[in-house]
Protein backbone atom coordinates (compact mmCIF):
# COMPACT_ATOMS: atom_id res chain seq x y z
CA UNK A 1 0.00 0.00 0.00
CA UNK A 2 2.94 2.12 0.97
CA UNK A 3 4.48 2.16 -2.90
CA UNK A 4 0.82 2.93 -4.20
CA UNK A 5 0.30 5.87 -2.03
CA UNK A 6 3.92 6.98 -3.15
CA UNK A 7 3.27 6.30 -6.73
CA UNK A 8 -0.24 8.13 -6.30
CA UNK A 9 1.85 11.47 -4.78
CA UNK A 10 4.17 11.21 -7.77
CA UNK A 11 1.50 11.62 -10.16
CA UNK A 12 -0.48 14.13 -8.55
CA UNK A 13 2.89 16.31 -7.93
CA UNK A 14 3.76 16.24 -11.51
CA UNK A 15 0.59 17.80 -12.45
CA UNK A 16 1.25 20.96 -10.20
CA UNK A 17 4.29 21.37 -12.99
CA UNK A 18 1.68 22.06 -15.42
CA UNK A 19 2.23 25.11 -16.61
CA UNK A 20 5.68 23.98 -17.23
CA UNK A 21 5.16 20.60 -19.30
CA UNK A 22 5.42 20.02 -22.65
CA UNK A 23 2.36 20.11 -24.30
CA UNK A 24 2.56 16.81 -26.24
CA UNK A 25 2.91 15.51 -22.62
CA UNK A 26 0.16 17.44 -20.89
CA UNK A 27 -2.12 15.36 -20.46
CA UNK A 28 -0.17 12.21 -19.70
CA UNK A 29 -0.38 12.63 -15.87
CA UNK A 30 -3.86 13.18 -15.75
CA UNK A 31 -4.48 9.96 -17.39
CA UNK A 32 -2.30 8.25 -15.24
CA UNK A 33 -4.72 9.39 -12.47
CA UNK A 34 -7.21 8.13 -14.03
CA UNK A 35 -5.88 4.53 -14.81
CA UNK A 36 -4.39 4.68 -11.44
CA UNK A 37 -8.24 5.10 -9.66
CA UNK A 38 -9.08 2.15 -12.03
CA UNK A 39 -6.74 0.15 -9.94
CA UNK A 40 -8.00 1.25 -6.65
CA UNK A 41 -11.46 0.86 -8.02
CA UNK A 42 -10.80 -3.05 -8.66
CA UNK A 43 -8.85 -4.05 -5.37
CA UNK A 44 -11.76 -1.74 -3.01
CA UNK A 45 -14.69 -1.93 -5.36
CA UNK A 46 -15.66 1.72 -3.87
CA UNK A 47 -16.91 4.55 -5.72
CA UNK A 48 -19.79 7.04 -5.35
CA UNK A 49 -21.86 5.74 -7.89
CA UNK A 50 -24.72 8.20 -8.09
CA UNK A 51 -22.27 10.86 -8.20
CA UNK A 52 -20.59 10.09 -11.12
CA UNK A 53 -23.63 9.53 -12.93
CA UNK A 54 -24.56 12.95 -12.53
CA UNK A 55 -20.48 14.53 -13.35
CA UNK A 56 -20.53 12.15 -16.78
CA UNK A 57 -24.15 12.90 -17.91
CA UNK A 58 -23.15 16.00 -20.07
CA UNK A 59 -20.45 14.01 -21.56
CA UNK A 60 -22.96 10.99 -22.65
CA UNK A 61 -25.02 13.82 -23.99
CA UNK A 62 -22.65 14.86 -26.23
CA UNK A 63 -21.44 11.24 -27.30
CA UNK A 64 -25.17 10.64 -28.71
CA UNK A 65 -25.25 13.25 -30.53
CA UNK A 66 -22.63 11.45 -32.34
CA UNK A 67 -25.55 10.34 -34.04
CA UNK A 68 -27.15 13.23 -35.37
CA UNK A 69 -23.95 15.34 -36.17
CA UNK A 70 -23.20 15.56 -40.01
CA UNK A 71 -19.21 16.12 -39.18
CA UNK A 72 -18.64 13.08 -37.61
CA UNK A 73 -14.81 13.52 -37.88
CA UNK A 74 -14.69 16.86 -35.91
CA UNK A 75 -17.70 15.48 -33.63
CA UNK A 76 -14.74 12.87 -32.41
CA UNK A 77 -11.97 14.95 -32.05
CA UNK A 78 -14.51 17.11 -29.60
CA UNK A 79 -15.64 13.81 -28.32
CA UNK A 80 -11.61 12.97 -27.49
CA UNK A 81 -11.29 15.94 -25.80
CA UNK A 82 -14.24 15.58 -23.46
CA UNK A 83 -12.50 12.37 -22.34
CA UNK A 84 -11.29 13.90 -18.76
CA UNK A 85 -14.89 14.51 -18.42
CA UNK A 86 -14.80 10.67 -18.00
CA UNK A 87 -11.60 9.64 -16.12
CA UNK A 88 -11.22 12.69 -14.04
CA UNK A 89 -14.88 12.24 -12.50
CA UNK A 90 -14.43 8.61 -11.91
CA UNK A 91 -11.15 9.11 -9.93
CA UNK A 92 -12.92 11.52 -8.16
CA UNK A 93 -15.75 9.45 -7.93
CA UNK A 94 -13.15 6.42 -6.26
CA UNK A 95 -11.24 8.57 -3.98
CA UNK A 96 -14.10 10.50 -2.32
CA UNK A 97 -15.63 7.35 -1.76
CA UNK A 98 -12.90 6.16 -0.11
CA UNK A 99 -12.69 9.71 1.95
CA UNK A 100 -8.93 9.78 0.93
CA UNK A 101 -7.44 12.46 2.91
CA UNK A 102 -3.88 14.34 2.13
CA UNK A 103 -1.67 15.35 4.92
CA UNK A 104 -1.48 19.73 5.30
CA UNK A 105 2.08 19.45 4.17
CA UNK A 106 1.53 17.77 0.79
CA UNK A 107 -0.86 20.31 -0.32
CA UNK A 108 1.44 22.98 0.65
CA UNK A 109 4.01 21.45 -1.38
CA UNK A 110 1.84 21.18 -4.57
CA UNK A 111 0.59 24.28 -4.42
CA UNK A 112 3.38 25.89 -3.74
CA UNK A 113 5.23 23.96 -7.32
CA UNK A 114 1.84 24.81 -8.85
CA UNK A 115 2.55 28.51 -7.98
CA UNK A 116 6.23 28.23 -8.49
CA UNK A 117 5.70 26.69 -12.14
CA UNK A 118 4.54 29.56 -13.15
CA UNK A 119 7.00 31.58 -11.78
CA UNK A 120 9.39 29.91 -14.06
CA UNK A 121 7.44 30.25 -16.65
CA UNK A 122 7.72 34.14 -16.70
CA UNK A 123 11.22 34.01 -16.60
CA UNK A 124 11.63 31.39 -19.54
CA UNK A 125 9.32 33.84 -21.17
CA UNK A 126 11.45 36.78 -20.10
CA UNK A 127 14.44 34.75 -21.34
CA UNK A 128 13.12 33.96 -24.55
CA UNK A 129 12.49 38.04 -25.20
CA UNK A 130 16.08 38.13 -24.58
CA UNK A 131 17.90 35.34 -26.65
CA UNK A 132 15.38 36.18 -29.88
CA UNK A 133 15.85 39.63 -29.51
CA UNK A 134 11.98 40.09 -29.64
CA UNK A 135 11.25 43.77 -29.66
CA UNK A 136 9.14 44.05 -25.43
CA UNK A 137 5.43 45.36 -26.25
CA UNK A 138 1.90 43.93 -24.68
CA UNK A 139 1.01 42.34 -27.74
CA UNK A 140 4.06 40.64 -28.51
CA UNK A 141 4.19 39.30 -25.07
CA UNK A 142 0.81 37.66 -25.54
CA UNK A 143 1.75 36.40 -28.86
CA UNK A 144 4.62 34.95 -26.89
CA UNK A 145 2.74 32.84 -24.75
CA UNK A 146 1.21 31.91 -27.44
CA UNK A 147 3.87 30.57 -29.73
CA UNK A 148 6.95 29.94 -27.41
CA UNK A 149 8.11 26.49 -28.27
CA UNK A 150 7.03 23.18 -26.15
CA UNK A 151 5.12 25.16 -23.50
CA UNK A 152 3.25 27.97 -25.43
CA UNK A 153 -0.40 28.36 -24.41
CA UNK A 154 -3.45 30.47 -25.22
CA UNK A 155 -3.13 33.91 -23.29
CA UNK A 156 -7.11 33.07 -21.58
CA UNK A 157 -5.92 30.06 -20.70
CA UNK A 158 -2.85 31.09 -18.99
CA UNK A 159 -4.85 33.59 -17.40
CA UNK A 160 -6.86 31.07 -15.69
CA UNK A 161 -4.18 29.41 -14.61
CA UNK A 162 -2.83 32.42 -12.73
CA UNK A 163 -6.20 33.05 -10.95
CA UNK A 164 -6.15 29.66 -9.64
CA UNK A 165 -2.47 30.37 -8.28
CA UNK A 166 -3.86 33.45 -6.61
CA UNK A 167 -6.60 31.32 -5.25
CA UNK A 168 -4.58 28.40 -4.11
CA UNK A 169 -1.79 30.45 -2.41
CA UNK A 170 -4.88 32.64 -0.17
CA UNK A 171 -6.25 29.07 0.70
CA UNK A 172 -3.08 27.41 1.94
CA UNK A 173 -0.40 30.10 2.91
CA UNK A 174 -3.00 32.71 4.25
CA UNK A 175 -1.29 32.68 7.46
CA UNK A 176 2.59 32.81 5.77
CA UNK A 177 2.33 36.87 4.75
CA UNK A 178 5.65 37.10 3.06
CA UNK A 179 5.09 33.99 0.85
CA UNK A 180 1.37 34.83 -0.32
CA UNK A 181 2.50 38.21 -1.14
CA UNK A 182 5.40 36.95 -3.23
CA UNK A 183 2.96 34.41 -4.94
CA UNK A 184 0.28 36.73 -5.49
CA UNK A 185 2.49 39.64 -7.24
CA UNK A 186 3.61 36.87 -9.16
CA UNK A 187 -0.09 35.33 -10.17
CA UNK A 188 -1.46 39.30 -10.87
CA UNK A 189 1.82 40.12 -13.27
CA UNK A 190 1.27 37.23 -15.43
CA UNK A 191 -2.90 37.93 -15.10
CA UNK A 192 -2.04 41.19 -16.46
CA UNK A 193 0.28 39.83 -18.97
CA UNK A 194 -2.56 37.64 -20.71
CA UNK A 195 -4.44 40.74 -21.44
CA UNK A 196 -7.96 39.04 -20.83
CA UNK A 197 -10.45 41.27 -19.16
CA UNK A 198 -13.30 38.78 -18.63
CA UNK A 199 -10.19 36.71 -16.01
CA UNK A 200 -9.44 40.53 -14.63
CA UNK A 201 -12.47 41.91 -13.53
CA UNK A 202 -13.21 38.01 -12.95
CA UNK A 203 -10.20 38.45 -10.06
CA UNK A 204 -11.93 40.99 -8.75
CA UNK A 205 -14.81 39.38 -7.62
CA UNK A 206 -12.97 36.04 -6.67
CA UNK A 207 -10.60 38.60 -4.82
CA UNK A 208 -13.64 40.45 -2.83
CA UNK A 209 -15.39 37.11 -2.39
CA UNK A 210 -12.23 35.42 -0.68
CA UNK A 211 -11.09 38.62 1.49
CA UNK A 212 -15.03 38.30 2.60
CA UNK A 213 -15.76 35.13 3.14
CA UNK A 214 -12.09 33.39 3.98
CA UNK A 215 -11.34 32.18 6.99
CA UNK A 216 -8.17 34.87 6.99
CA UNK A 217 -6.92 37.39 9.92
CA UNK A 218 -7.50 40.71 9.12
CA UNK A 219 -4.03 41.75 8.64
CA UNK A 220 -3.74 39.05 5.70
CA UNK A 221 -7.12 40.14 4.42
CA UNK A 222 -6.08 44.18 4.69
CA UNK A 223 -2.58 42.86 3.50
CA UNK A 224 -3.77 40.99 0.13
CA UNK A 225 -6.11 43.83 -0.41
CA UNK A 226 -3.52 47.19 -0.17
CA UNK A 227 -1.11 44.94 -2.21
CA UNK A 228 -3.26 43.62 -4.94
CA UNK A 229 -5.20 47.12 -5.25
CA UNK A 230 -1.64 48.81 -5.33
CA UNK A 231 -0.25 46.66 -8.54
CA UNK A 232 -3.15 46.66 -10.07
CA UNK A 233 -3.36 50.72 -9.88
CA UNK A 234 0.63 50.62 -10.84
CA UNK A 235 0.01 48.33 -14.28
CA UNK A 236 -3.11 50.26 -15.23
CA UNK A 237 -0.86 53.36 -14.50
CA UNK A 238 1.68 52.42 -16.51
CA UNK A 239 0.49 50.63 -19.74
CA UNK A 240 -1.81 52.58 -22.13
CA UNK A 241 -2.34 48.99 -24.85
CA UNK A 242 -4.03 47.39 -21.50
CA UNK A 243 -6.04 50.53 -21.24
CA UNK A 244 -7.01 50.36 -24.51
CA UNK A 245 -8.19 46.81 -24.54
CA UNK A 246 -10.51 48.02 -21.48
CA UNK A 247 -11.88 51.04 -22.99
CA UNK A 248 -12.88 49.05 -26.21
CA UNK A 249 -15.51 47.93 -24.12
CA UNK A 250 -17.06 51.14 -23.20
CA UNK A 251 -16.80 53.46 -26.70
CA UNK A 252 -19.41 53.22 -28.86
CA UNK A 253 -18.00 52.39 -32.04
CA UNK A 254 -16.79 48.88 -30.78
CA UNK A 255 -20.62 48.03 -30.90
CA UNK A 256 -21.60 50.13 -34.04
CA UNK A 257 -19.35 48.25 -36.78
CA UNK A 258 -17.13 45.37 -36.93
CA UNK A 259 -13.64 45.36 -36.55
CA UNK A 260 -10.92 42.78 -37.02
CA UNK A 261 -8.76 44.54 -34.48
CA UNK A 262 -11.35 45.45 -32.14
CA UNK A 263 -11.99 42.43 -29.65
CA UNK A 264 -15.25 43.48 -28.26
CA UNK A 265 -16.16 44.58 -31.81
CA UNK A 266 -15.21 41.20 -32.73
CA UNK A 267 -16.96 39.35 -29.52
CA UNK A 268 -20.31 41.47 -30.39
CA UNK A 269 -20.31 39.86 -34.21
CA UNK A 270 -19.88 36.30 -32.76
CA UNK A 271 -22.60 36.54 -30.05
CA UNK A 272 -25.36 38.36 -32.72
CA UNK A 273 -24.17 34.70 -35.38
CA UNK A 274 -24.21 32.69 -32.31
CA UNK A 275 -27.72 33.73 -30.73
CA UNK A 276 -29.44 33.69 -34.30
CA UNK A 277 -28.16 30.04 -34.91
CA UNK A 278 -29.32 29.06 -31.93
CA UNK A 279 -32.86 30.43 -32.57
CA UNK A 280 -32.89 28.38 -35.86
CA UNK A 281 -31.26 25.15 -34.63
CA UNK A 282 -33.37 22.78 -32.63
CA UNK A 283 -34.09 23.74 -28.93
CA UNK A 284 -33.99 20.28 -27.34
CA UNK A 285 -30.44 18.63 -29.04
CA UNK A 286 -28.95 21.24 -31.15
CA UNK A 287 -26.86 20.38 -34.22
CA UNK A 288 -24.80 17.74 -32.70
CA UNK A 289 -21.27 18.39 -31.38
CA UNK A 290 -19.25 18.60 -34.71
CA UNK A 291 -21.44 21.07 -36.30
CA UNK A 292 -21.20 24.07 -34.32
CA UNK A 293 -17.81 25.57 -36.70
CA UNK A 294 -19.62 24.74 -40.26
CA UNK A 295 -23.07 26.50 -38.30
CA UNK A 296 -21.29 29.53 -37.33
CA UNK A 297 -18.97 29.78 -40.33
CA UNK A 298 -22.31 29.96 -42.48
CA UNK A 299 -23.52 33.05 -40.12
CA UNK A 300 -19.90 34.56 -40.52
CA UNK A 301 -19.61 34.42 -44.11
CA UNK A 302 -23.20 35.98 -45.13
CA UNK A 303 -23.37 38.74 -42.42
CA UNK A 304 -19.38 39.58 -41.17
CA UNK A 305 -16.87 38.97 -43.81
CA UNK A 306 -14.82 41.31 -42.67
CA UNK A 307 -14.15 38.50 -39.94
CA UNK A 308 -11.98 36.93 -42.60
CA UNK A 309 -11.75 33.58 -39.76
CA UNK A 310 -13.29 31.19 -37.89
CA UNK A 311 -13.87 32.00 -34.34
CA UNK A 312 -15.64 30.09 -31.84
CA UNK A 313 -18.80 31.29 -30.12
CA UNK A 314 -16.67 32.94 -26.98
CA UNK A 315 -20.09 32.00 -24.76
CA UNK A 316 -19.40 28.11 -23.45
CA UNK A 317 -22.76 28.27 -23.11
CA UNK A 318 -23.89 29.39 -26.80
CA UNK A 319 -21.74 26.80 -27.80
CA UNK A 320 -23.19 23.81 -25.82
CA UNK A 321 -27.04 24.98 -27.38
CA UNK A 322 -25.20 25.40 -30.28
CA UNK A 323 -23.89 21.77 -30.39
CA UNK A 324 -26.28 19.15 -27.68
CA UNK A 325 -29.50 22.07 -27.21
CA UNK A 326 -31.08 22.43 -23.81
CA UNK A 327 -30.38 18.75 -22.75
CA UNK A 328 -26.68 19.70 -23.87
CA UNK A 329 -27.07 22.84 -21.55
CA UNK A 330 -29.25 20.96 -18.56
CA UNK A 331 -27.03 18.81 -18.01
CA UNK A 332 -23.51 21.05 -18.17
CA UNK A 333 -25.70 23.32 -15.35
CA UNK A 334 -26.15 20.00 -13.47
CA UNK A 335 -22.91 19.38 -13.35
CA UNK A 336 -21.81 22.59 -11.50
CA UNK A 337 -24.75 22.80 -9.54
CA UNK A 338 -23.84 19.25 -7.60
CA UNK A 339 -20.92 20.98 -7.14
CA UNK A 340 -21.92 23.87 -5.54
CA UNK A 341 -24.36 22.29 -3.27
CA UNK A 342 -21.81 19.86 -2.00
CA UNK A 343 -19.91 22.74 -1.64
CA UNK A 344 -22.45 24.83 0.41
CA UNK A 345 -22.96 21.25 2.39
CA UNK A 346 -19.41 21.11 3.05
CA UNK A 347 -19.29 24.76 4.00
CA UNK A 348 -16.05 24.94 1.52
CA UNK A 349 -16.09 28.60 0.91
CA UNK A 350 -13.14 28.11 -1.70
CA UNK A 351 -14.90 25.36 -4.07
CA UNK A 352 -18.25 28.27 -3.82
CA UNK A 353 -15.99 30.80 -5.28
CA UNK A 354 -14.50 28.41 -7.78
CA UNK A 355 -17.37 27.17 -8.83
CA UNK A 356 -18.86 30.83 -9.67
CA UNK A 357 -15.92 32.06 -10.98
CA UNK A 358 -16.34 29.50 -13.82
CA UNK A 359 -19.91 29.93 -14.44
CA UNK A 360 -18.77 33.61 -15.02
CA UNK A 361 -16.13 33.13 -16.98
CA UNK A 362 -18.23 30.86 -19.10
CA UNK A 363 -19.55 33.97 -20.74
CA UNK A 364 -17.02 35.24 -22.09
CA UNK A 365 -14.88 32.31 -23.21
CA UNK A 366 -15.51 28.58 -24.30
CA UNK A 367 -12.82 27.21 -21.25
CA UNK A 368 -13.65 23.71 -22.42
CA UNK A 369 -12.69 23.51 -26.45
CA UNK A 370 -9.25 22.96 -25.87
CA UNK A 371 -7.64 20.29 -23.70
CA UNK A 372 -5.45 21.91 -21.18
CA UNK A 373 -8.84 23.75 -20.07
CA UNK A 374 -11.04 21.39 -19.26
CA UNK A 375 -8.04 19.39 -17.41
CA UNK A 376 -7.42 22.67 -15.01
CA UNK A 377 -10.84 23.54 -14.70
CA UNK A 378 -11.82 19.36 -13.91
CA UNK A 379 -8.16 18.81 -11.49
CA UNK A 380 -9.21 22.34 -9.25
CA UNK A 381 -12.99 21.36 -8.50
CA UNK A 382 -12.42 17.37 -8.01
CA UNK A 383 -9.00 17.45 -6.28
CA UNK A 384 -7.54 20.75 -5.31
CA UNK A 385 -10.58 22.74 -3.92
CA UNK A 386 -12.16 19.38 -2.75
CA UNK A 387 -10.46 16.26 -1.66
CA UNK A 388 -6.86 18.56 -0.87
CA UNK A 389 -9.41 20.72 1.11
CA UNK A 390 -10.88 18.03 3.58
CA UNK A 391 -9.17 17.78 7.26
CA UNK A 392 -5.98 15.34 7.15
CA UNK A 393 -7.55 13.19 10.10
CA UNK A 394 -5.64 10.04 8.26
CA UNK A 395 -2.76 10.19 6.29
CA UNK A 396 -2.89 9.14 2.33
CA UNK A 397 -0.87 5.54 3.18
CA UNK A 398 -4.31 4.18 3.59
CA UNK A 399 -4.84 4.23 -0.20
Amino acid sequence: MKKESTFLNYILYSIAFFTLLPNSVKELPFMLLGLFSIVVFIRERKIDTKTFTILVLFFVVNLFSLLYTKDLFYGLKRIEGFLPLLYLAFSYCVFSKMELRFERKFVENWILIFNGSNFVFLIVVSLYFYYQNIPITYNTIRTVFNEIPLINMHPIYLSITSVLGLMSCIYIFRDNLKKCSFLIVVNIILLFLTGARATFIGFFMILFLVLFFGRLSLKIKFSVGVISCFLIYFLFAFNSDFKKRFREMIIPVSYSKVNPNNSTSVRIAVWDCGIQKIKSSNTLIGNGIGDVPSVLQQCYDVQYPELEKYYNTHNQYFSILLGTGLIGLLSFLLFFMYLFVNALKNKNNFLLVLVLFYLYIFNFENIIERKYGILLLLFFLFFVFNIFTKPANKPVETV
